[in-house]
């Protein structure tokens, strides 16, 4: 897990307390005025800052990219809905390649993305684990969904073989 949001939520705690504690100090003196403005824009902004943060640590969906590689551990589809104006969204599961922290991301509703998944998932149940790879779409036509599209493919992730015994 990258430790950066974590250092930050701690700081957006801490330096607002700082800025109080610097202010309840000096009681019976009259406190500067910068000081106090300080205080009152700064506070909102810390917690503004502190909502943002924890968007980003372990558990919440990320919206971020993804990897270009990674496992695939699951996932969760949930199709667009015309009537209710929901356009949808993936939820998958991941870890990278070679690490053990897992993380979820969140990615728009995609036809292909649906059915790759579908097919990975059933590789899954057969017990074969699945390894993601984001590769650029190619630039076809304009109806596509934009210049800007990734696909995702998976393949099935190649075992170690057992050592041998002695």
């Amino acid at each position: 897990m990258n430790a950066l949001p974590t250092i930050a939520v701690t700081l957006i705690y801490l330096v607002p307390l700082a800025l109080l504690a610097l202010l309840l100090s000096g009681r019976g003196q009259r406190q500067p005025v910068w000081l106090l403005t300080l205080i009152l824009i700064a506070l909102p902004i810390f917690y503004i800052g502190n909502y943002l943060m924890l968007q980003e640590l372990r558990g919440w969906p990320s919206s971020a990219e993804l990897p270009d590689r990674f496992r695939l551990l699951a996932f969760d589809i949930t199709e667009p809905d015309q009537k209710a104006a929901e356009p949808g969204r993936i939820l998958l599961w991941i870890e990278l390649v070679g690490e053990r922290d897992s993380r979820v991301y969140a990615q728009p509703y995609r036809k292909q993305l649906h059915e790759a998944l579908v097919a990975a998932g059933k590789r899954q149940e057969q017990g074969r684990q699945q390894i993601g790879s984001k590769t650029p779409a190619e630039r076809t036509s304009s109806a596509t969904g934009g210049q800007g599209e990734q696909i995702i493919r998976f393949e099935d992730a190649i075992s170690k073989p057992l050592p041998a015994k002695n």
